[in-house]
């Protein structure tokens, strides 16, 4: 799980909050009104207010409300998100789908960011080195 920041300037104008990217398995759960898509995905970068997805999908257009499950294996966490496509662009032969998050539990939002920030990712790596002193 990488734990740098994604610094793009432009976005940097139109971003509020910090982006960090990460690799959070995800399932698409409804889109545009359609449910039983059985769409494994996987979230790319999160932050506060969004995040980024990879899909195989090519007709989700901005401005539509998706629902997702996103997992954090490592944290055993497993949390729904209700979202609306901000932006989408074709990356090789993959959509790139930027999410607006709507409804997502604050505690599970708080607990994914602790987990992918360089902070979390820095005490993670300490506690290891105290485990592993005893």
């Amino acid at each position: 799980m990488a734990e740098e920041r994604i610094k793009d300037k432009k976005d940097d104008e139109r971003r509020r909050d910090k982006r960090y990217k990460c690799l959070l398995p995800a399932h698409v759960v409804q889109a545009e009104g359609k449910q039983k898509l059985v769409q494994r995905t996987t979230v790319h970068d999160f932050s506060q207010g969004g995040c980024k997805l990879i899909v195989n999908i090519v007709t989700l257009d901005p401005g539509s409300d998706i629902e997702l499950e996103l997992y954090v294996p490592e944290k055993g966490l497993k949390t729904p998100m209700r979202a609306e496509i901000a932006w989408k662009k074709m990356a090789g032969d993959k959509l790139e789908i930027g999410l607006k998050i709507k409804n997502m539990k604050k505690g599970a939002k708080q607990e994914i960011l602790k987990w992918i920030s360089p902070v979390g990712l820095e005490a993670k790596k300490k506690q290891k080195k105290l485990t592993e002193k005893k």
